[in-house]
């Protein structure tokens, strides 16, 4: 599956900091025209860097948050900022999302929390409190139940939208030369929404299970560890059930450690970037390692997929942003 970096009518999509995030924004999911914004200085602009963004799901608003750990939501179409979250976190922000209805935000932080933000009232609604170090990232799942979080505690969280309570804790398998890493970034898995990919720094990244049963345990708590299968019941008569689906590797037991990673928009290919400044493309099918190509000259910070065109995005420490065409 080669990948070439994109060029059209002449541009070529790379970029230069600071302005970089939203240039790549209107660029790469075609929303309006390209705009210098360095001259615009009251246009979609933070006052301290800009560490994450989202777009709602009907493409209206993109909701970005910075490194003082304020977070605003604006309107696409006109740069007007709809909503400004002076005190979302007390430290930066590392990742947002909307929520499906697109009337809540569901941030994460430095601060180590979770938090979700009504857009209407500009309030915060639910605190997910419990990792030990920053939270770097938080998706809901699919049916808005449940929040999962990602840390750099090394542990992965599972929490209940309406009681805030932690439903379950566990951490991917460890590295090839032993002990827990960071976890870097989980993500709905598109063919199975019952399926996360869990990518820690190592040099795997994994497809999981994560399945609530009925269980007639009532309030007995077991738990077990057995083929890479954890399995917790509650008083609540959830039982939460996690097992390693599938894996994917670098092949490398130095060097070769995921940063970042991404899923193309119906699962069949799964992107990661690495230590090494390389981009991985793994086939889902498969189960192999198809492409890999180094991307940056300095060391790579993140990728993301086009939610429709087979694009991918990286950006890195070399102030370049660069697009990817499969």
């Amino acid at each position: 599956m080669p990948l070439t970096n994109v060029q059209e009518d002449g541009l070529l999509y790379s970029f230069s900091y600071p302005s970089v995030t939203f240039m790549f924004i209107h660029i790469f999911f075609n929303i309006c025209a390209i705009t210098d914004i360095s001259s615009q200085e009251t246009f979609m602009m933070h006052d301290d860097p800009v560490l994450c963004v989202d777009f709602s799901r009907d493409s209206e608003m993109i909701a970005s948050g910075s490194q003082d750990g304020k977070i605003k939501v604006w309107r696409i179409r006109t740069g007007q900022c709809l909503r400004r979250l002076e005190r979302a976190h007390s430290q930066g922000v590392t990742s947002l999302v909307f929520s499906r209805d697109g009337s809540q935000l569901l941030s994460t932080s430095f601060d180590s929390t979770a938090r979700i933000h009504g857009l209407k009232s500009g309030k915060l609604l639910k605190e997910f409190r419990g990792h030990t170090s920053y939270v770097n990232d938080a998706i809901f799942t699919a049916d808005g139940s449940r929040v999962i979080t990602a840390s750099s505690d090394c542990t992965v969280k599972v929490w209940d939208v309406k009681t805030t309570d932690c439903l379950q804790t566990f951490k991917p398998p460890p590295t090839l030369r032993g002990g827990d890493a960071s976890v870097n970034s989980v993500h709905l898995f598109p063919k199975n929404t019952d399926h996360i990919i869990v990518c820690n720094k190592t040099s795997s990244i994994y497809i999981m299970t994560l399945q609530g049963q009925v269980s007639s345990e009532g309030n007995l708590l077991l738990l077990m560890f057995l083929y890479n299968i954890v399995v917790k019941s509650f008083s609540s008569g959830i039982m939460i059930v996690v097992q390693v689906v599938k894996s994917f590797s670098s092949g490398k037991k130095e060097g070769g450690d995921f940063v970042a990673a991404c899923v193309s928009p119906k699962g069949e290919w799964i992107y990661c970037v690495g230590e090494d400044r390389n981009m991985y493309c793994f086939s889902y099918q498969t189960g192999k390692l198809e492409h890999l190509m180094t991307v940056h000259e300095k060391d790579v910070i993140g990728i993301t997929h086009h939610p429709h065109r087979n694009l991918v995005a990286t950006y890195a420490e070399d102030c370049t942003m660069k697009l990817w065409k499969s």
